[in-house]
């Protein structure tokens, strides 16, 4: 930049470097997503249409900022963990905290006919609002996320019951059971349990933007998403259980471990490729070969079983409160650095 006698004026500039060595959270909220939702008709207690299009939104952050490494959300806020060594843009809080926001929220107008197909663009501009939180430990970390996700639980009980009963007993799951015949733990979990973005092994095929299905069926849990990785002509829609891991990912069992939302958008439907096939694809270094990982298999036995898989994001609705996920799946959050020196020996 040229210098000039006006340039004085960067003086007044604060210098809002976050503290080093701690985990930075970026937590954004929707402005006035009562009014919002209610003018878009958004179906209650819960729109699937709207949770797919907050999951996209959050999964073309994860895209473009690479340190972030789980991301969580629920109605209309999303939740973004920073790893503790980021030093994106000199960890400026300004510069982290609006450029969340504002890519967040300009890929939740730019996918919005995707998922609202009824409409080309939202009646009026969405608007959300993000803050910074700076946690010292995994023990913050991890105290973050289950309070998200108790609260995603509380919300959703509170809202299921009062749009079905119109009231907020305490008996909440009593009287969803006995007047209505819910039981609210066979709810969808994308409702009960928030979504979470998890950095993973995806098949080489699937498309990184690939649209999330909005298909109650399609939801993960069911076993139609399950057969449609399986077999084309497989439609059972009985009652899922948890498969196997993949053992690139490092994924285990769990309540509704199916296959996600992203994998079912990544099957050879042509129906969910719009507009995203015009979006960069993944760089070709991030690509790997899974080809003969599994303990006593051959390449012939393996060879149209087991794909060329490559990093990506997906997409899950499962418990995160509690160690059985921060020492099993969700393992390398917490140890980034440690797992990179371990994969370059």
């Amino acid at each position: 930049m040229a210098k000039s006698k006006y340039e004085y004026v960067k003086e007044f500039e604060e210098d809002d470097k976050l503290l080093r060595n701690v985990y930075i959270l970026v937590r954004i909220d929707g402005k006035g997503f009562h009014k919002f939702s209610a003018a878009h008709e958004f179906a209650k207690p819960n729109d699937v249409r709207a949770l797919n299009l907050m999951n996209h939104a959050a999964r073309s952050v994860m895209h473009e900022l690479d340190d972030i490494l789980i991301a969580f959300g629920e109605s209309d806020e999303y939740s973004f963990l920073f790893r503790k060594s980021t030093d994106l843009y000199q960890r400026r809080e300004a510069k982290i905290v609006s450029t969340v926001v504002s890519l967040f929220t300009s890929a939740y107008v730019y996918y919005w006919s995707d998922y609202f197909q009824d409409s080309r663009r939202p009646l009026y501009p969405p608007v959300f609002d993000g803050r910074a939180v700076l946690y010292p430990s995994e023990v913050e970390v991890k105290d973050y996320f289950a309070w998200r996700q108790a609260d995603t639980h509380i919300n959703n009980l509170f809202n299921t019951s009062f749009w079905a009963l119109g009231t907020d007993s305490k008996d909440k799951n009593e009287m969803l059971f006995t007047e209505f015949n819910t039981n609210y733990s066979k709810l969808p979990a994308i409702f009960r349990k928030g979504s979470v973005l998890l950095r993973e092994q995806i098949p080489k095929e699937m498309h990184k933007d690939a649209i999330i299905p909005t298909l109650p069926e399609t939801l993960p849990g069911s076993m139609s998403a399950s057969a449609s990785l399986t077999s084309s002509t497989s439609s059972t829609l009985e009652q899922s259980v948890p498969e196997p891991a993949l053992e690139s990912s490092g994924q285990v069992g769990s309540e509704s471990t199916t296959p996600t939302s992203d994998r079912v958008a990544g099957t050879n439907n042509s129906a969910l490729e719009t507009k995203d096939d015009k979006k960069r694809s993944i760089d070709d270094e991030d690509e790997v070969d899974e080809d003969g990982d599994e303990p006593g298999s051959t390449a012939k036995e393996e060879s149209g079983a087991v794909k060329r898989m490559k990093k990506g994001i997906v997409i899950d609705h499962i418990d995160i409160i509690g160690e059985k996920f921060w020492t099993g799946r969700g393992a390398y959050i917490l140890a980034p650095e440690k797992k990179k020196k371990l994969r370059s020996k």
